[in-house]
């Protein structure tokens, strides 16, 4: 028997987040959103992906307005999803250190360089940790929760 396609499609909200890394100082770029439906603190610039856009075109477009930086050499580094009945959010999750230009706040929220180091539970948006293990492993890996929003659990 031929099985409904409708069984397996859902709606899908596709977004990104990108780790921008400055080896002459060790640092990464951070932003503070602070009217965020999750627990705010420091995460990495990204945002949504529109329709007909790429991921990779829409985390360059992203990390400009919210920062103000020219990104380049994008590396996929993993993804994340949240899943809530029929409904999925995917976030794909990139770093690079090739960048160009002056940090300015895009009006989300604060942009500064903090040390990697400087980054923990207490002082991050809901759930950046897992997400920060993924953008600082060496292989590919990808994070789910089973709550829109909710706390990540890291997968294999």
């Amino acid at each position: 028997m031929i099985e409904v396609a409708s069984k397996r499609t859902q709606a899908v909200e596709l977004v990104n987040m990108c780790m921008v890394f400055d080896p002459q100082t060790k640092r990464v770029l951070v932003e503070d959103k602070p009217n965020v439906a999750w627990k705010a603190g420091h995460s990495f610039p990204g945002g949504h992906v529109e329709p007909g856009e790429s991921a990779a075109a829409a985390m360059i477009r992203e990390v400009y307005e919210e920062t103000g930086l020219t990104v380049s050499d994008l590396e996929a580094c993993g993804c994340v999803e949240w899943f809530d009945d029929d409904y999925r959010k995917i976030g794909f999750l990139y770093r690079t250190s090739h960048f160009s230009g002056t940090i300015k706040a895009g009006g989300e929220g604060q942009i500064y360089w903090l040390p990697l180091t400087e980054l923990n539970e207490k002082n991050t948006a809901e759930s950046f940790m897992p997400m920060l293990a993924i953008f600082t492993q060496a292989t590919t890996v990808s994070a789910t929760s089973d709550v829109m929003n909710g706390h990540l659990t890291l997968e294999d």
